[in-house]
């Protein structure tokens, strides 16, 4: 009697608990496994504008022997080399610097460099899009009162640093907040104890700070990467993959085979390619910086 009673009592728990998951267990399933299977099941089928047939391995044949696919490919991973290191770099600097101040300082700049990241991407870069004009911009109108030539942001040589630089401004906030939680976290008895023993700053940054901020690192390289990788409204809106196709990426390239072509096969076919890639770039990643401290 005793132990049917202590059975039913951990069974009602188990119950509380799987109601009040179950929300977000049925959002979960609906909005994102659900339409996973389907881009899967879609990835094997064509589109005729009237009704869906099977197709096998067509769409995937077709990317693969388009040179425009391996093109976005090596856009797309340029973009994530050039924002990838900047974001994770610059951002710990900031937060370094931030952690000396006193903590309404703090939050003050923590506030200040996150806004970009909360504020419609939309908004932000038809503001970037007046500073890089070619002819009214205030991007040229600097460099002239500065003695030098004017440049052309947006052309073949120099659109994906430009379109870099916005995504770094809207991005790097996110992590200084993410870096400067994790230094709030480490344990000040550690900086102490070196500082007795007459180590310098910068030596106690790369043998305290850093090894302490791994896990950290590993999030904020492995979110970076992934976000690299979907940067889609702000090439949408400066120059739709141009010019020259220089800046279309993979994300660009589905949203044309789907939104432009009706190619949602062919689109669903790439998008599992990249899902592919993520996947393997965030292994590589977490061998390489997964790290068993906790703070």
């Amino acid at each position: 009697m005793k132990q049917g009673k202590i059975s039913s009592i951990r069974m009602r728990r188990e119950i509380s608990g799987w109601l009040f998951v179950l929300p977000m267990l049925l959002f979960f399933l609906l909005f994102v496994v659900y339409p996973i299977l389907k881009a899967i099941k879609s990835s094997f089928y064509g589109f005729d504008y009237t009704h869906y047939y099977w197709s096998g391995l067509d769409n995937y044949r077709t990317i693969f022997s388009d040179a425009l696919f391996w093109k976005s490919i090596r856009n797309t991973l340029e973009f994530v080399l050039y924002l990838v290191p900047s974001i994770t770099v610059i951002a710990l600097m900031i937060a370094v610097t931030i952690h000396t101040y006193p903590k309404k300082m703090q939050s003050f700049f923590k506030a200040a460099f996150y806004i970009p990241g909360v504020t419609s991407i939309v908004s932000l870069t038809l503001v970037w899009q007046y500073i890089y004009n070619g002819q009214f911009g205030l991007g040229n109108y600097v460099l002239e009162k500065l003695g030098l030539q004017s440049v052309n942001w947006l052309g073949v040589n120099s659109a994906t640093l430009a379109l870099s630089l916005i995504v770094l401004t809207i991005s790097v906030g996110s992590a200084v907040v993410v870096f400067s939680a994790a230094l709030g976290g480490i344990p000040k008895d550690f900086y102490e104890s070196a500082s007795l023993d007459g180590a310098k700053p910068g030596k106690m940054f790369y043998r305290i700070t850093l090894p302490m901020l791994k896990p950290t690192l590993l999030y904020v390289v492995v979110t970076g990467t992934i976000g690299a990788f979907q940067v889609f409204a702000i090439i949408l809106i400066m120059t739709g993959g141009g010019p020259a196709y220089r800046t279309t990426t993979i994300m660009m390239l589905i949203y044309q085979q789907a939104f432009v072509n009706m190619n949602f096969g062919v689109a669903n076919a790439m998008g599992l390619v990249l899902c592919v890639i993520i996947s393997l770039i965030a292994y590589v990643q977490f061998k390489f910086l997964k790290s068993d401290i906790e703070y």
